[in-house]
């Protein structure tokens, strides 16, 4: 099981459990410590943190200890900063003194008066830390709830893309590997060379993506001295009209214009990138993402069905 799956299987449990009262307060800050290893969040990790170890007494970390509801209202300002198995312990603590203490008992005698209402200050006082302690045990419960649930929802999502994308990678891959084994070996190279990540890398990624579009561009519509006629307009289809041939291929393939004009854009967009990124500063992350849609783009002009053929879309 892969690092996502397991993470969107442990959020969905640590739900269950807040939902069932299967775990302690404890328990589940414990489980959810375990979640952030497998899907980092530094902020959702801080808040745990502090409820295992404590909150910094300057306060500095003001917002979740409000949303623990930790203020010890009292005064402004004051909160509980220990750990939430200091809190927990005071609670059972409070219960077991107001569990003892509530015993029927009889005040007599001249100081009868006064001992009957210290007794009632004595519970009141143990009632009231109760309500606090369970008070900021749930409350740090409910704002796990609410840190796991939205990781799920955004687990689920990446699941989803992840299986999309992974089906339309074994689709482009077959039909590249169909249409020329050169080609699968040049997305190989871009791949390895953007792991490297140094800028002599990028730009030897962005030529390979650059030489990539040529590739799929010869094996789409090869070469030829005759113009090709695409909306009434004849389009040169040399060697060097590149762009021109994809066109064509699109048009021939019977295409929509509408979709035929949006892969042309974006061909040729990525096309101008991928050449000003042999001479221009790019970082790794914007190369990345430039290797990712020209993958995309050439992926969805090869599934095009030439005209007459069975269309794979």
């Amino acid at each position: 099981m892969d690092r996502t799956a397991e993470a969107l299987l442990l959020s969905e449990e640590i739900l269950e459990d807040i939902e069932l009262s299967r775990l302690s307060p404890m328990q589940i800050v414990m489980k959810a410590s375990r979640l952030v290893r497998l899907v980092p969040n530094e902020d959702f990790a801080n808040f745990l943190r502090y409820e295992r170890e404590g909150y910094p007494l300057d306060g500095t970390d003001g917002a979740w200890l409000r949303r623990a509801g930790r203020e010890s209202g009292k005064s402004e300002g004051k909160y509980f900063f220990v750990p939430l198995s200091k809190i927990v312990a005071n609670a059972e603590s409070s219960k077991a003194r107001l569990d003892s203490d509530k015993g029927g008992r009889s005040f007599s005698g001249d100081y009868g008066s006064i001992a009957s209402t210290n007794h009632d200050n004595h519970l009141s006082k143990h009632a009231e830390v109760l309500g606090m302690m369970q008070s900021v045990a749930t409350q740090v419960v409910t704002t796990v709830y609410d840190q796991v649930s939205a990781m799920n929802h955004e687990l689920k999502f990446s699941a989803i893309q992840e299986s999309l994308f992974q089906q339309a990678q074994t689709e482009v891959d077959g039909t590249l590997g169909s249409l020329d084994r050169t080609l699968l070996s040049k997305i190989e190279s871009v791949t390895a060379r953007l792991r490297g990540g140094d800028g002599e890398a990028v730009s030897q990624a962005m030529s390979t993506c650059r030489r990539l579009i040529d590739a799929v561009a010869d094996a789409l519509v090869p070469a030829r001295d005759e113009p090709v006629v695409v909306d009434g307009q004849p389009l040169k289809a040399g060697r060097s009209n590149v762009l021109n041939r994809l066109q064509i291929w699109a048009y021939e393939s019977g295409a929509p214009k509408g979709r035929r004009d949006r892969l042309r854009r974006t061909v040729s967009d990525l096309y101008d990138r991928t050449s000003t990124g042999l001479h221009a500063e790019v970082s790794s992350g914007e190369a990345r993402f430039v290797f990712l849609q020209t993958y995309v783009a050439l992926g969805e002009l090869i599934r095009l069905a030439p005209a007459g053929a069975a269309h794979s879309d």
